[in-house]
């Protein structure tokens, strides 16, 4: 049995990810929760470490070196894996060098994390971007732009998606958030164009999807 520690905030996430992680041959999630402090507790009274740790990057990077440093002094065996939703280079290239084993994006098919693990693969994007990351673990990070996600969502756009979700008409919306309906219809415009949508069911779908809002 491939065993799993899995840390997420969000509910939904959470619970569709196990489903899909354990949909892989005897692979098999012992433990997913949100609260860091109450996972550090049960690593305590761990006598089998897992054979990986997935931990989502909504977690203050403070937090999450103190929490890798932590599962290290468990075990050497444990890889520990970031699931990544911001594609925030520079905060992933940190990571790595504080620990991380390695890294997957939660908008792309989910990797076979037994080979992932057992073939030691750090990364699963380009030869291109893996080249630019390698080189910044080893020296400064001097990364600023991977053009990865060229176009990503602003805090005002998320927000009107969350507020799409909840089936409200585009004026109501504009009043939830003290917005003109002008404005309300000029982030749709955008949202539209930044997720390649058509349609206010498939811009909130997508967004699900990608994990840019919740419900």
């Amino acid at each position: 049995m491939f065993t799993i520690h899995y840390l997420e905030e969000k509910v939904l996430t959470r619970v569709a990810l196990k489903l899909a992680i354990e949909e892989q041959e005897s692979c098999k999630v012992i433990y997913n929760g949100s609260c860091l402090n109450e996972y550090v507790d049960y690593l305590k009274q761990v006598s089998n470490p897992p054979d990986l740790c997935i931990i989502s990057d909504c977690y203050a990077y403070t937090h999450l070196i103190k929490l890798i440093h932590q599962i290290k002094k468990l075990s050497n065996h444990t890889y520990i894996m970031l699931k990544s939703e911001t594609k925030f280079m520079k905060g992933i290239c940190f990571l790595l060098k504080n620990g991380i084993d390695g890294i997957f994006f939660t908008d792309e098919p989910l990797i076979d994390l037994k080979y992932c693990v057992r073939s030691r693969t750090k990364y699963k994007l380009s030869a291109s971007k893996l080249k630019l990351i390698t080189n910044n673990i080893k020296n400064d990070i001097h990364i600023k732009e991977l053009n990865y996600n060229t176009t990503p969502l602003t805090k005002n756009e998320i927000e009107f998606i969350q507020a799409c979700a909840k089936d409200n008409t585009y004026e109501e919306i504009a009043s939830e958030l003290h917005k003109s309906v002008s404005t309300i219809y000029g982030y749709r415009d955008r949202v539209f164009k930044k997720l390649h949508v058509k349609q206010r069911t498939a811009m909130v779908m997508t967004a699900l999807k990608r994990n840019y809002i919740d419900l």
